[in-house]
């Protein structure tokens, strides 16, 4: 037994001009002197060609092939385009196809159409080829009339009220089930042609019922065309689906009837046989275009042998009674097609262009894309910004630890005394380290021009009044510019006191710092440095070899340290760079119509691939403080070899009082380092008011003297005021940004700073406490917005940009 599918037609095109259209949108879009970075004549050219293979005389395969190309071309350009298609200005013009000899001519600037008409091509060579493979295994048929279910399905779903008769929803919905029907059908005329069909006849009818079933949904079509006096296809498709659905009734219960005839049931599989002719008479009315593909009068022979035999068998042995009436219904209809969906269809040809679509349509990206990116791209901002403060957090807490212990030369001066044998290899390291501190706190302080706090003030103070002597000498038209002058002193001089009173409560140590004399009388007054030098024949040789030894692990523990900075150093660039490579355009594309909550599902599964950079640099954070630990007990044990904490009790309370006392000069060290670093800005702020107001002044008094002359002489006060316009000050108002060294700094008990340690000193080499110093809690416990984190890296910024100094906001001069 064979079967007959309908053939559809496809549509019609007109040529279009892809490298014209691309071309000029591009230098639309980015000017003559950039579009053709954007363009590639040779790719415009390919998708030319395509277009005209998709739409030309080749065979049904090749043409599928082709047509799936393009199509693939076409949705990367829409991703790209989505409404804005019309911008190419391309006219899509297409024709329906010619069922009915009344072709009629649809032209649009949007891509969807050529879409749509380009899916229902395909939709039609799916059919086509499967009709082509017939002859041939009836599974590539099968298989063909499944992906044309899901493309004119696809169609019926997506394009709706298109201008063409062809892609209407109900007809393209039509088709759809066409496909299906015959797709069945197909997959029943293997079985029946089998080898033993009868074995199978529980499940033949079941196929057969679907069959039925979804061709007189077809039917059902017409009716309703006939009602709403529109149709689609040819006039020959109704008889052809009304004799499907009546034959496959036939069949349906000629197999049902087998299938209860194995079960023992003759008297229903008689009734079954009689609905099974009455179903087959019907067909015969339309069977006029069928007569090639099925035989109609070899089924009745076999329908009406089949009941001979049943009868004879139940009137001689089973007298099984004979049901007046039987239904069809108690056949369980199965669907043994499942579509692809188009989506996965096309993925296999998108991914063949994706590449050529990169570059062909780079330069046609949507504004929503790049909204989308700017969002990505502030996560990766903010991934960024955490490692690059974890990273500068270890870094900071590296160099306060090997500068605090000055590690490279502790080592190499232990390693050397102990190794010689000298006098000084019993000397505290704790004592030599803190007048190593003394000597360069000391010699930063006296190498700065600010040494003296006194002076400084009174400079300070002479500049204020100069302003304030100035300000009653301008005229009442520069009322508003007083008023702000005033305002800026007044803030500059709560910074000035909050800048003085880190160094008031220090005076003493500070002069203690400038003289060297009185400081090393001072430090050498301790008892530690008094006392009497044990001799070398009291010195353990045993313990020698042993801090040697330890010095050496030390040794290899700090070049641990320094490798895992270059490496945490070698991560961040890496992460830098991929973070800096990563495109997700296309991805953005693939996923423009999703949702704001969907694309967060997006961003973070594209961020995981950046977790292992972040992972490594965690990593070398987390064995540094493992590798500063290791060190710090080793050299512990070091200084316990040495004997040095073996000391008397009079010795060791000297030695906490000798800390103490350096503990508090480091204070006092650490807060004139921020005063050096900050009063010169404070100076140049101050000189900027100064000349603020000696302009302000110039311009009342050349006012002034311009009130008493002739009009003629008008012209030349005008230009004069137009070239000091914006010497006058705006409505803004200065601002003094919160110090770092507001935060009790000054008022700190003598003793290690942690504070302190985010400032260097370009004088003199800062100490750091034993304990690398964490950041504040206030900087862990939440984020800081730009402005916060600039004012944590430089809390001068008032002096740098105060706003006094911006001549946009002068207030405009007129005379």
């Amino acid at each position: 037994m064979r079967t007959y599918l309908l053939e559809l037609k496809s549509k019609d095109t007109e040529p279009i001009d892809w490298k014209k259209g691309l071309a000029s949108y591009l230098r639309r879009s980015y000017g003559s002197g950039q579009w053709s970075q954007f363009y590639n004549e040779k790719l415009a050219d390919e998708l030319n060609g395509v277009r005209n293979n998709a739409n030309g005389e080749l065979a049904p395969e090749a043409l599928l092939e082709q047509n799936l190309v393009y199509y693939a071309f076409l949705e990367n350009l829409h991703l790209r385009l989505g409404n804005n298609s019309g911008q190419l200005k391309l006219d899509f013009t297409w024709y329906d196809a010619e069922y009915s000899g009344n072709s009629q001519k649809c032209s649009q600037h949007n891509v969807v159409l050529e879409k749509s008409c380009t899916l229902f091509n395909i939709g039609v060579l799916y059919t086509q080829v499967a009709g082509a493979k017939l002859s041939g295994d009836i599974k590539e048929s099968v298989s063909y009339l499944s992906k044309a279910v899901a493309a004119f399905r696809f169609l019926s779903e997506n394009f709706l009220n298109s201008p063409s008769a062809d892609l209407q929803a109900e007809n393209t919905e039509f088709l759809a089930d066409i496909a299906h029907a015959e797709a069945q059908e197909l997959f029943v005329l293997k079985l029946i042609n089998g080898q033993d069909p009868v074995k199978q006849a529980s499940l033949i009818s079941k196929l057969a019922y679907a069959v039925s079933n979804l061709n007189e949904k077809c039917s059902r079509f017409y009716e309703e065309a006939e009602e709403n006096s529109t149709g689609y296809g040819e006039t020959k498709w109704r008889p052809i689906l009304k004799c499907k659905v009546h034959f496959y009734k036939a069949v349906t219960a000629y197999y049902h009837a087998i299938f209860l005839e194995q079960q023992s049931k003759f008297g229903e599989a008689l009734a079954f046989l009689k609905v099974a002719n009455a179903s087959l008479i019907s067909s015969l009315i339309y069977k006029i275009h069928l007569t090639d593909s099925i035989d109609f009068q070899g089924f009745k022979e076999s329908i009406e042998i089949k009941e001979k035999q049943i009868r004879k068998d139940n009137d001689y042995i089973y007298h099984d009674i004979v049901p007046q009436t039987v239904e069809l219904e108690v056949v369980k209809s199965m669907d043994a097609i499942k579509s692809p969906g188009w989506p996965k269809q096309l993925e296999p040809y998108m991914e063949q262009v994706a590449a050529k679509c990169d570059v062909l349509f780079k330069g046609i990206i949507p504004m929503e894309i790049y909204e989308r990116e700017s969002i990505y791209s502030e996560e990766k901002a903010n991934f960024l910004r955490k490692k690059i403060d974890a990273s500068e957090t270890a870094n900071w807490e590296y160099t306060s630890f090997v500068e605090f212990t000055n590690l490279p030369k502790l080592l190499a001066d232990l390693e050397k005394r102990y190794k010689s044998g000298s006098l000084q290899a019993i000397n505290n390291p704790e004592v030599e380290l803190m007048k190593e501190q003394l000597g360069s706190w000391s010699n930063a302080i006296k190498s700065s021009p600010f040494r003296n706090i006194d002076d400084q003030m009174g400079l300070i103070v002479s500049k204020r009044r100069k302003i304030m002597d100035m300000l009653p000498l301008l005229s009442s038209a520069q009322k508003e510019n007083i008023v702000k002058l005033k305002s800026a002193l007044v803030e500059a001089s709560k910074s000035d006191e909050r800048l003085f009173s880190l160094v008031k409560p220090y005076i003493q140590e500070i002069n203690l710092l400038k003289d060297d004399v009185v400081l090393w009388n001072k430090f050498n007054n301790f008892a530690i440095n008094k006392a009497e030098q044990p001799s070398l024949l009291d010195v353990d040789d045993s313990k020698v070899e042993k801090i040697l030894e330890k010095l050496r692990s030390i040794k290899q523990l700090a070049e641990d340290l320094r490798l895992l900075k270059d490496e945490r150093s070698r991560n961040l660039e890496e992460l830098k760079e991929a973070l800096n490579k990563d495109d997700i355009t296309k991805t953005l594309l693939l996923h423009g119509k999703k949702m704001d909550s969907e694309l967060k599902q997006v961003f973070e599964s594209e961020m995981e691939k950046f977790k292992p950079f972040g992972s490594r640099i965690e990593a070398t954070i987390f064995k540094q403080t493992s590798t500063i630990n290791d060190i710090k007990f080793q050299l512990d044990e070091v200084f316990k070899l040495s004997g040095f904490q073996n000391t008397s009790k009079i010795e060791m309370e000297s030695l906490e009082e000798c800390k103490a006392f350096v503990d508090k000069l480091n204070v006092a060290f650490e807060n004139f380092e921020i005063f050096s670093n900050d009063f010169p800005k404070g100076l140049a702020f101050y000189d900027s008011l100064l000349k603020m107001s000696r302009d302000l002044l110039l311009m009342t008094e050349q006012t002034e003297a311009t009130n008493n002359q002739t009009s003629s002489s008008n012209a030349e006060l005008l230009s004069t005021g137009h070239k000091l316009q914006n010497l006058s000050i705006s409505d803004s108002q200065p601002e003094i940004p919160p110090r770092t060294y507001a935060k009790g700094i000054s008022s700190l008990p003598p003793g290690p700073t942690p504070g302190a340690w985010s400032f260097s000193s370009p004088q003199g080499r800062p100490t750091v406490p034993p304990v690398p110093p964490k950041p504040p809690a206030s900087l862990a416990s939440r984020p800081l917005d730009y402005d916060e984190q600039e004012l944590q890296k430089n809390p001068t910024s008032f002096y740098n940009k105060p706003s006094v100094f911006d001549e946009n906001l002068y207030s405009k001069f007129s005379g």
